[in-house]
């Protein structure tokens, strides 16, 4: 048995090693969650015991992540419930002007803060240097197997800003590297095509590669801009920021136009190149447009970054504007957006055939709105405490599975006393199947439904512990087994 020892592996160039970052700021967080864990790495038994502090051990001992599923099933739901009763009493255990609020300089909300100096070197000469891991754990309840699915995965992204390196003025580039390992909850289950979590990846697509890469010029004090490169369509466009804190993927691209394509749009985890571009008034009026490549990646192998333009691939043409509903300052999370989209190609049709017992080919177009609002602001402030939004979307319904699919929901920021920058949020989503797919597929099921409640605990500058509870709702064509309870718990590290 090898026991691994307390500071001196914990510091991974920070200031502080993670006992003193602990101990700065106060925190009661022994053994991350478990007191003991017992690993299997290279064939050799490896304990971990009273200073796991989550993250740390499990980058150094990747081997944890394949083994921890089965250690965890019968303690996953003391897990989460225990998480959320350390959020209410948080107010009375942690102080919260250093755990909680808002970061002071550059990088201090941060694990690793700036590197003595290094980091905000780096961003005064124009480089952005920013990193986040995430680790969810995720168990069905209403499963036999009891089994417990452990996915995780690793952002790498850098901001260059031409204007400080060379002094051309409103040049941006961004480039965004992913990684992505561990199970499939979605795909193990046939009930569950669309996924259960947003960072999983299909089958055979646990890869590292190059996921965004893209040039921009602004003009007019930053009125106009111009972009092309690989490009996530969800980054900008479909877009509301209350709705990043879920899980399900459906609160990111919404299922209507997440389903469609030939490898699907230009979303987590395959993009494609694409030219956008996009006005905006000093109101925060905007309208925008893109065009990207029909085609994403290569469709018969997820693992790489592949930029082909091949005959037949056509383009997915998007364009949105939007209204602010609120002060510029706070447009970007108070707005009422309006998008059509449309493939150039054709699809097959679901259900019809022409003369020659062939699909019939059409063309593959919808609309969506969206209003995302602050109900409420915090005493004296300009931050919201609770925030809502609704999405709405339709397709054609000739050849996707949704021809509908909504989504609302709202969050809680600082609900507690002392917890400032915590999250509560609730949501709901729902898609319409078809009619000519339920003719087809002789699925009589008419919508599936999802709810989840998930609440962000920021134990500590730069970490972040979200249990969340997930109820699905006629995921399947068995009505019989039409009802999932989902628990699961995501631990996120800003680097």
């Amino acid at each position: 048995m090898h026991a691994i020892g307390a500071r001196q592996n914990f510091c991974f160039g920070s200031r502080y090693c993670w006992a003193e970052r602990i101990k700065q700021h106060n925190l009661i967080f022994q053994t991350c969650i478990f007191d003991t864990l017992i690993c299997r790495e290279n064939n050799r038994t490896l304990q971990f015991s009273n200073n796991l502090y989550c993250r740390g051990i499990l980058m150094k001992h990747p081997g944890c992540l394949s083994t921890l599923p089965a250690t965890l099933p019968a303690i996953l739901p003391v897990i989460v419930s225990g998480i959320f009763s350390l959020s209410v009493m948080a107010a009375e255990n942690l102080p919260a002007a250093n755990t909680n609020s808002p970061a002071a300089y550059p990088y201090s909300d941060t694990l690793f803060g700036d590197w003595n100096g290094k980091r905000n070197a780096l961003l005064a000469s124009g480089y952005d240097l920013q990193a986040n891991y995430k680790l969810d754990l995720l168990n069905n309840t209403s499963a036999e197997s009891g089994r417990v699915y452990a996915l995780d995965n690793l952002d790498l992204k850098l901001n260059v800003d031409f204007e400080k390196i060379t002094g051309s003025k409103g040049t941006t580039a961004f480039l965004h590297v992913i990684s992505n390992r561990g199970d499939k909850p979605g795909a193990h289950s046939n009930r569950l095509p669309h996924g259960v979590d947003n960072i999983e990846t299909p089958a055979n697509g646990n890869t590292t590669k190059l996921f965004q890469a893209w040039l921009q010029q602004a003009f007019l004090d930053d009125r106009v801009s111009v972009l092309a490169g690989l490009y996530d369509l969800n980054s900008e466009f479909y877009f509301t920021e209350s709705a990043s804190m879920f899980v399900h993927p459906t609160f990111g691209m919404s299922a209507e136009l997440a389903g469609t394509g030939k490898n699907g749009p230009s979303v987590f985890p395959t993009s494609s190149f694409g030219i956008r571009i996009k006005t905006q008034s000093a109101s925060g009026h905007y309208v925008q447009a893109i065009t990207l490549d029909g085609v994403p990646g290569d469709p018969n192998n997820p693992q790489g970054t592949y930029i082909k333009f091949d005959e037949g691939d056509g383009a997915l043409n998007v364009i949105e504007a939007g209204i602010p509903l609120s002060s510029p300052e706070n447009a970007h999370n108070n707005k009422l957006a309006f998008g059509v989209w449309q493939y150039t190609t054709r699809f097959d049709d679901t259900l019809e055939l022409d003369a020659g017992g062939n699909p019939v080919q059409r063309i593959s177009r919808g609309a969506y709105a969206m209003v995302e609002k602050v109900l409420q602001y915090k005493a004296d402030s300009s931050d919201a405490l609770l925030s809502s939004f609704f999405r709405i979307g339709q397709t054609e319904g000739d050849t996707t599975q949704f021809d509908l699919a909504l989504s609302a929901g709202i969050v809680f920021t600082g609900l507690f006393p002392g917890r400032e920058q915590d999250e509560l949020g609730l949501a709901y989503a729902q898609e319409r199947n078809s009619e000519k797919y339920r003719t087809a597929s002789g699925n009589a099921v008419h919508a599936e439904k999802s709810f989840e409640l998930g609440y962000r605990y920021r134990a500590m500058p730069g970490f972040i512990v979200q249990p969340f509870v997930q109820y699905l709702l006629n995921h399947s064509e068995d009505i019989s087994k039409d009802k999932t309870w989902w628990l699961g718990v995501r631990m996120e590290a800003m680097l």
